[in-house]
């Protein structure tokens, strides 16, 4: 995926997430909370999956957008680790080719998700990304 492909499909109207996203208890990853392999469907055909990660003790929270044999394409932590020089709350997006093999290596500020529940970060996800959530978000 190159970054005019990437950017076709962020700004895709109408992709939609038809499951409810609810982060769950796991031993491999106790005591973060996570869900994986949510499917966003779209018109362009692109097996598009989303993760996320629940950090009670912190609290940060990640959601990670990714085509399964390429990669991710983008990722937002807020509260998450430090990347200087624009901090914990952040943006990670395809900008060159290999970036989905480097695990998107340039990261953007991001303060419109500072100091938001996950549920407000989640909401202002999809807004941003024109993803139709139909499913329920349930509060980690």
């Amino acid at each position: 995926m190159n970054r005019h492909e990437f950017e076709a499909l962020r700004d895709l109207r109408g992709k939609q997430i038809s499951v409810d996203i609810e982060f769950v208890a796991n031993r491999a990853t106790d005591p973060n909370l996570t869900f994986k392999d949510v499917p966003v469907e779209n018109s362009l055909g692109y097996i598009l999956r989303c993760n996320g990660t629940y950090k009670p003790g912190i609290p940060s929270v990640s959601f990670n957008f990714f085509i399964p044999d390429i990669g991710p394409i983008c990722r937002i932590d807020v509260n998450g680790p430090i990347h200087k020089p624009v901090g914990r709350t952040h943006k990670h997006s395809l900008k060159k080719d290999d970036d989905p093999r480097k695990n998107l290596p340039t990261p953007d500020a991001a303060p419109d998700f500072e100091g938001k529940t996950p549920r407000q970060i989640w909401e202002l996800l999809c807004s941003s990304a024109n993803i139709i959530h139909a499913g329920k978000f349930v509060d980690p």
